[in-house]
């Protein structure tokens, strides 16, 4: 495992040419220069170099970076600013420490007891008409009425799992299925989805006992909660496998760098697994699936590329591939949309005011072609579309594409 210091020539080769300016969300949000690439390499190569402190001041600028990856596409130089930047966070928690809600974030992202409350919680809310009164409230309480607005998007389940027979041979393909935090504890519709979807075209899964894939704890910098994480995960797979299928895009993008923070036989591992990860998307683009022909969705729907889907996993052709073939749907192209939606997981959380103007470029990317559904691959884009459109005082469905083909099929 890489620490900062191994770092310092790469940061050290950054020709400060500003390209990153271009394309750095938060950059465009603040006209900060610490937002961008640039600015922080300026900074950690004074901190290498002895001439500033690697204090609490240096980190709340390192927090500036949504680690969307848009400027590695840019940099002459090659520089992955987003893996030096998430090594500088670990040396800064290191020294540091997360302070009082990263800490609360991670400790409960690692723990399956207060996941498997949250979702007890959840339900309790979803099913008991409190999500109702909670809306009512709203009404009285005028500044409640976005974050329940945006707590209610996420909780509402828009599929309910029901068994369904198969329409294909059985495979025999082993494949084992991650289902991202969210999706496991706070709603399950993708889930739900996922389930049927493969249970339909003849597919039969395991799900593993797995713990949260740890990104959340990367993110803030907690590298040795990561590192944990990531070997209970591993533990719990077999190397046998012939398909790691994963339903959000941040939860697969780690799957693939579990063997950089590895040694050893579980390095190797690591590896092994991370060349059969694969997004549940690409999966079904890549097998003969079945698709109605006597039934239709009459819909419109856009598309928003999730960061750590597309640039991370390089799939953005494949959701689109899938919701093209769904009878009826009919798929417009929105501007810019593979532009970060400002969520970011954590960055939301610790920068909500740059997050929200991000957020609600986005959602005005997306108003912009009247479409009735936006489709995307991830939870934490999910949110981020949500408080785009909160912006926007605009609501629209938001579905990822196997939802709305399990919708297809539920149809049947």
């Amino acid at each position: 495992m890489k620490l900062i210091k191994d770092y310092s020539e790469e940061v050290y080769k950054c020709s400060k040419c500003g390209l990153c300016q271009a394309v750095c969300p938060v950059f465009e949000a603040t006209g900060l220069e610490t937002a961008v690439s640039r600015g922080k390499f300026t900074l950690l190569n004074a901190a290498l170099n002895g001439k500033i402190e690697f204090n609490k001041n240096l980190s709340k600028y390192l927090d500036l970076c949504l680690g969307c990856k848009a400027c590695y596409d840019f940099c002459p130089s090659g520089i992955s600013a987003e893996e030096i930047i998430n090594t500088a966070k670990y040396h800064s928690y290191k020294l540091n420490g997360l302070g009082f809600l990263k800490q609360f974030i991670v400790t409960n992202f690692e723990s399956k007891i207060n996941l498997s409350l949250l979702r007890l919680l959840v339900h309790i809310y979803r099913t008991t008409g409190l999500i109702k009164l909670a809306q009512i409230a709203t009404n009285i309480i005028k500044p409640l009425k976005n974050p329940v607005d945006l707590f209610n998007t996420q909780v509402k389940e828009n599929i309910r799992y029901k068994k369904l027979s198969s329409k294909k041979d059985g495979s025999q393909l082993k494949i084992a299925y991650f289902p991202g935090c969210i999706n496991n504890y706070v709603n399950s519709s993708v889930k739900n989805s996922v389930m049927m979807v493969l249970e339909r075209n003849g597919f039969k899964v395991q799900i593993p006992d797995f713990s949260c894939c740890g990104i959340p704890a990367r993110s803030a910098g907690n590298i040795d909660s990561f590192v944990k994480l990531a070997k209970d995960n591993l533990e719990k797979i077999d190397s046998d496998i012939d398909y790691l299928i994963t339903d959000c895009a941040s939860c697969g993008s780690v799957w693939k760098i579990y063997e950089d923070v590895l040694y050893g036989e579980l390095k190797e591992k690591a590896a092994i697994i991370a060349e059969k990860a694969i997004n549940i998307n690409k999966f079904l683009t890549i097998q003969d699936i079945y698709i109605p022909n006597n039934l239709e969705i009459n819909k419109s729907v856009t598309y928003h590329d999730p960061c750590h889907l597309k640039r991370f996993q390089e799939v953005y052709q494949e959701p689109r591939e899938i919701l093209k073939r769904i009878p009826g749907l009919e798929f417009l192209e929105m501007e810019d949309a593979d532009k970060c939606c400002g969520a970011a997981g954590t960055f939301c959380v610790s920068n909500p005011e740059i997050s929200k103007l991000i957020s609600a470029q986005k959602a005005k990317n997306i108003l912009n072609t009247n479409a009735d559904i936006v489709a995307t691959s991830c939870p934490s884009c999910k949110i981020g579309i949500t408080q785009g459109l909160i912006q926007n005082d605009k609501q629209i469905p938001i579905y990822q594409p196997v939802e709305l083909l399990a919708s297809l099929y539920l149809m049947e």
